[in-house]
This record gives structure tokens, C-alpha cells and sequence, in this order.
């Protein structure tokens, strides 16, 4: 098992966020309204969309801040996007290191952080979730053998 979780270490600080082939970004103007922001969420189904000025990010909006922004305050949906989406606190590149990625996740607390290229313009964003799509379908024998509790025991082979 030691072995295993090397291997997986070993991956996230060698392999590049360009191993992930995320998908360009779910993207809107900074002139764009809540409901144009609201309707790119749902119909892309990624759950956020980034706000870009000239292709460049500014800010991001989570179904996170949809619950807590938009429908916790009653917000009109013509209000401009830029009023309840979250500030962007880093970007990386698709150079960067996965491991890199996951400990600005983590320390942050961010579930998207957006891709950029050279020139800040946003390729991609990296979601929580794609991390843990990599890392089922590099260890799927690790991954999705593992019992929904690791000291779970079982009376009957069946669990029944």
C-alpha cells in the first residue's frame, strides 16, 4: 500500500495540469447579468462560470455563490454579474504541477482555479472534481475497490 500512495504522489508532482485535458471554460463578459451567468451554469452543467475581461479572468461565480449571493439575498437576475461573483485569488498555468494545484486548493479553499496561458488569457478551469476523475482513472483498482468505510467489516461475505 506504501507503494501505491507513492505512485499517486509521484504523479500529482510530476504530472503537468495539462494531463487533465480540461475543456475550454465556461466563460461570460464582465458586462454579462446574473440570469446570462445563471443560464451558462445550467446549461453547461460545470458548475460555475468564470466572468473575463478581453479573455482574461476577474472573477468567478460557484453554484456556491448562486445559493449564498443570489438566492439567500432575492438578487434581480438583471444585476450585473460582477456584484456576487467570488474574486480570483491565483491562477496557474497548464505547466504547473497537478500537486501544485491541489495544495493552492486546500490552503485557499478554492474548488476552481482558472488555467491561463502565457499571455493571462483562461484556457481552462481546474475543478475540484476533475482532480479526483484523475486520480480514479489513473488508480482505478486503488480507487474503486476501497470499501465506502476503510475499517468497515462485513458478518457475511454478502454484507447482508
Amino acid at each position: 500500500m506504501a507503494e501505491q500512495a507513492n505512485s499517486v504522489k509521484g504523479t500529482f508532482e510530476t504530472d503537468p495540469i495539462s494531463a487533465l485535458a480540461l475543456p475550454a471554460p465556461v466563460a461570460i463578459g464582465v458586462d454579462a447579468t446574473i440570469g446570462a451567468a445563471l443560464s451558462a451554469v445550467q446549461t453547461q452543467a460545470q458548475g460555475y462560470v468564470l466572468v473575463v475581461e478581453g479573455g482574461r479572468p476577474r472573477a468567478i461565480m460557484s453554484e456556491r455563490d448562486v445559493l449564498m449571493k443570489i438566492v439567500a439575498r432575492d438578487i434581480k437576475y438583471d444585476t450585473n454579474v460582477m456584484e456576487v461573483a467570488s474574486r480570483i485569488p491565483v491562477t496557474l498555468t497548464d505547466r504547473e504541477t497537478i500537486a501544485r494545484a491541489i495544495k493552492i486548493m486546500i490552503a485557499d479553499g478554492a474548488e476552481y482555479i482558472p488555467i491561463v496561458a502565457s499571455d493571462g488569457r483562461a484556457t481552462s478551469v481546474l475543478r475540484a472534481i476533475d482532480v479526483m476523475h484523475f486520480l480514479a482513472e489513473a488508480f482505478p483498482r486503488e480507487i474503486l475497490n476501497l470499501p465506502p468505510r476503510p475499517n468497515q467489516t462485513l458478518p457475511r461475505p454478502e454484507g447482508g
